[in-house]
């Protein structure tokens, strides 16, 4: 009985200490929830793998997946964060990053990146490098610039060899391209309030390629509605009533029914983002088209944009969050992202690898980029999606002919000083 008694102490005291041994690691545990809507974008089986090399190369973090759809993300995430239900880490817009900073939603990330090599941030596009009230929140997840899709069988049909080069060149080959009885456009004119996003593709490139400044940085005011500006609005009303280049209903057409007419095969030409290839490579993988960068006006110019990564100020473990939002940056998660997803390289280093540079169709974009005026207004925009949302509606009034484009411009210059004004 004695021994017994021994025995048992003895294991009673081994189980005490692999007891004592394991509450470590169980303390240092964690799980980052991740808020997206690419999931249904990319396929469960990839981000599966995303995740399971997140996990391998962070051992003690587990990775939760939150899928939600895009319609409405932005909406959802406010809710979100009124009944103190934020995910860990949040995928964002670039309109949304100062409206969410404001609210209190996103936690500073310069507390880590100052702890980081200069190469880090030094491969990420300066686009992204663009600060908030002098934080920076976010840290891009894929990135793209708009550039010109055309259709090469049509193209060829009306004996066009290349894409427009200039607007004048783009306003002839689109009177070519269009064939009203035969329900053929040279493009969709995409002008609906909803989503905000529309003006990203046709106003806001054609303002910047008509010279015209969007915001000054010194006044921090709307300056758009300068000489350059409304020329470049008188550009548009004239393709859409003048030329009658668009498909109809310009004024509810969003970006799923320009990309839906493209794929159909009958419209020419679409303004799009590299996120569009693998899109039209769903809805129609037989489509005969390429990507060139975007016809110049006075000068050249082109929106960037990008799905950007925050850490929620309602985080449960900050510090874990931290290292997934850092390592989906990293030259590893950036590669793995580009080449499973599709998409376009969030990292310099990454889009300059051989295997990038083979993708045919995303040559235009990496030149875009190069460009000059290729830029994010929205980063620096308190309320973008308010904003996007005027701009749209005053250029509505102009294609309507309810205000001339200089009324138009400077009501949407008023409607942006109001918010800037407000968020000071």
């Amino acid at each position: 009985m004695r021994i017994a008694s021994r025995f048992s102490a003895l294991n009673l005291a081994a189980l005490s200490l692999a007891a004592a041994i394991a509450l470590p690691a169980v303390a240092d545990a964690a799980t980052v929830r991740w808020s997206q809507w690419k999931t249904t974008e990319v396929g469960e089986k990839f981000m599966n793998e995303f995740k399971a090399a997140f996990e391998k190369d962070n051992p003690g973090v587990t990775l939760e997946l939150v899928d939600s759809p895009f319609q409405g993300f932005h909406d959802k995430a406010i809710i979100q964060y009124q009944a103190k239900k934020l995910p860990d880490v949040l995928l964002v817009q670039v309109d949304w990053v100062a409206e969410f900073a404001d609210l209190g939603m996103l936690v500073p990330l310069d507390p880590w990146l100052a702890k980081e090599e200069p190469s880090y941030m030094g491969n990420i596009g300066k686009s992204f490098h663009t600060k908030w009230r002098g934080k920076q929140y976010y840290l891009p997840l894929e990135s793209g610039v708009i550039a010109l899709y055309y259709n090469t069988a049509l193209f060829k049909a009306a004996g066009l060899s290349s894409a427009p080069k200039t607007w004048a060149e783009f306003d002839q080959m689109a009177q070519k391209l269009t064939k009203p009885e035969q329900k053929q456009f040279a493009v969709t004119g995409t002008l609906a309030v909803e989503p905000p996003t529309n003006a990203t593709y046709d106003i806001y490139p054609l303002l910047l390629q008509a010279g015209a400044k969007l915001i000054d940085g010194n006044t921090n005011k709307a300056v758009f509605n300068s000489p350059e500006g409304v020329k470049a609005i008188e550009e548009y009303v004239k393709r859409i009533n003048d030329l009658k280049i668009s498909v109809p209903g310009v004024l509810s057409n969003g970006e799923k029914e320009k990309r839906a007419n493209f794929a159909s095969g009958n419209v020419a030409m679409m303004f799009e983002g590299p996120w569009g290839v693998a899109i039209q490579k769903g809805l129609n993988p037989n489509l005969e088209y390429d990507v060139a960068v975007l016809p110049k006006g006075a000068t050249t110019g082109s929106i960037v944009r990008g799905s950007l990564n925050t850490v929620t100020t309602q985080a449960q473990d900050k510090e874990a969050a931290w290292k997934f939002v850092r390592w989906v940056s990293s030259p590893k998660g950036s590669e793995m992202w580009a080449k499973g997803s599709g998409g376009f390289p969030s990292r310099l280093d990454v889009a300059n690898q051989d295997w990038f540079k083979e993708r045919k169709l995303f040559r235009a974009f990496t030149e875009q980029m190069a460009l000059p005026n290729s830029e994010s207004p929205f980063l620096v925009m308190p309320n973008a999606v308010e904003m996007n949302k005027i701009i749209t509606t005053e250029v509505q009034n102009a294609v309507q002919g309810k205000k001339s484009a200089k009324q138009a411009l400077d009501d949407a210059a008023a409607g942006w000083n109001k918010i800037f004004a407000a968020a000071k």
